[in-house]
Formats: C-alpha cells, sequence, structure tokens
C-alpha cells in the first residue's frame, strides 16, 4: 500500500506545521498527566511527528504501509525507533504505552462503526492504566470548504496535486492524482484512491463508550490543519 505514494510523501507535506502539532499535542498530555513516557504513534506514515518525539519520548509507530515505515526507517533509526506495520483498526505491538497518537484524521479514514469499535478497544488495550490516547477527527464542513466543487487542485513548482471527491452511501471518496516533475517537460503520474467516514459527536461518543476508554477534553482547533476536533481520551488507573 502506499508503495509510490510514500516516495512523494514529504514532499506533499512540506507545508505541514508539525511543529504547531507538536506544541497542541504537548498541551494535551500535560492535561492527560500519563505516568510514563512510552509513546506510540498509529498511522506514523514516514516518521515525521515521531522524529520531533523522540528526544522526548521512548517512540513506537506503526503503520498499515511497509513503504511508508521504510522511509521512516531511514529516516529515524530502526533502533531508536521500533516501527511495527499493522492496521490500527486491530493491533497489538507486544507493549503497553502510556501515549498513543494519531493525527492529520489518520480515524477519519476508518470508515465503519464496527471497525471504530474495534479501533478504540485496541487502544485501550495497549494502554497502560492512565494511558492517554490524543487523536484529531475532520467534520463536513471541512469537507465542503477543502472541495467545494468537488475538486482541490494544488500546483507548485515539482509537484501539481489533483483530488477529486464525492460522497456516496455515506463514504467520502478521494481519487488523488499527482503529478511530479523529473528532467525538462517529463513528469512521474501517482494515482491513490483514499475514503474517509464523517462521524457525528453522538457516533463519537458512542464508540469510545463502549472501549471503556473516557473523553477527557475535547478541543475544536482551526491554527495546525483548518477546522478540526482534538480529542483527548484517557484509560483509568487500576
Amino acid at each position: 500500500m502506499y508503495k509510490h505514494f510514500s516516495k512523494i510523501y514529504d514532499n506533499f507535506m512540506q507545508h505541514a506545521d508539525y511543529t504547531k502539532w507538536k506544541e497542541e499535542i504537548e498541551k494535551l498530555i500535560v492535561l492527560g498527566q500519563p505516568k510514563g513516557k512510552e509513546l506510540l504513534e498509529l498511522g506514523c506514515g514516514t516518521g515525521e511527528l515521531l522524529k520531533r518525539f523522540q528526544k522526548e519520548y521512548h517512540c513506537h509507530g506503526l503503520d498499515i504501509s511497509e513503504h511508508m515505515l521504510k522511509v521512516a526507517q531511514e529516516k529515524l533509526g530502526a533502533q531508536k525507533v521500533p516501527l511495527f506495520l499493522g492496521d490500527m483498526v486491530d493491533f497489538d505491538t507486544g507493549e503497553r504505552y502510556d501515549i498513543i497518537l494519531s493525527i492529520f484524521d489518520t480515524v477519519n479514514h476508518i470508515i465503519d462503526m464496527i471497525d471504530l469499535k474495534r479501533h478504540f478497544r485496541s487502544v485501550f488495550a495497549n494502554l497502560n492504566p492512565g494511558g492517554i490516547y490524543i487523536f484529531d477527527m475532520v467534520d463536513r464542513a471541512f469537507m465542503d470548504e477543502m472541495f467545494p466543487n468537488g475538486v482541490f487542485v494544488d500546483v507548485r513548482d515539482d509537484l501539481t496535486v489533483i483530488w477529486e471527491h464525492e460522497v456516496e452511501d455515506g463514504i467520502d471518496y478521494i481519487d488523488a492524482t499527482y503529478f511530479t516533475h523529473l528532467v525538462g517537460s517529463r513528469y512521474r503520474r501517482v494515482e491513490e484512491t483514499y475514503t474517509k467516514k464523517i462521524y457525528h459527536k453522538r457516533e463519537m461518543e458512542h464508540a469510545i463508550r463502549r472501549s471503556n476508554l473516557k473523553i477527557q477534553k475535547l478541543v475544536a482547533n482551526t491554527g495546525i490543519a483548518g477546522n478540526r476536533y482534538l480529542y483527548l481520551l484517557k484509560k483509568e488507573e487500576l
């Protein structure tokens, strides 16, 4: 999965403010008061966020794409940051964590309520007592703003991005095409398809409650990457 996209991902994400993400996450970590420094990022991609946390925390990463993990491994060093190939819907690294993270609306890519409940149960099982889970979600207003006419286009010097969007049976489908400049008039074309699900707050509350995690804080944030909601969940101590 993401064999070709992994090669251009960092270029595509070059405008992402990872420093700001870290600042917002740190605020929630302080609020959540986990007992230790063991940290797992779900959907870690090429490891850009982990790179910013690895000096202060004992970091691990999990991603469904072996190609993304290969890039992350080269960036982070396998000995310093253990990386796992797996699905965030149902995972077990064999370790237990004080902090689990998932950013850039990765949880929105879980498009089935049953799988969403499985995801939160997996998070619960992989957290130490008193551990916290921080993640973000986008809503319908975010998607409507991003795709006012069903298309998102981003033209740069060395990369052109075209995303075509439609909603069918409550699922958002995005057909993405990337053109990366090679040399002269030559470009490489990469195509990907993404799916997302926009959940209502009551659906999220239901899925979270079934996992025995507790919502400690829900924050509307407009300063890191458009309008999104940051969740802080906690596994109660024994």
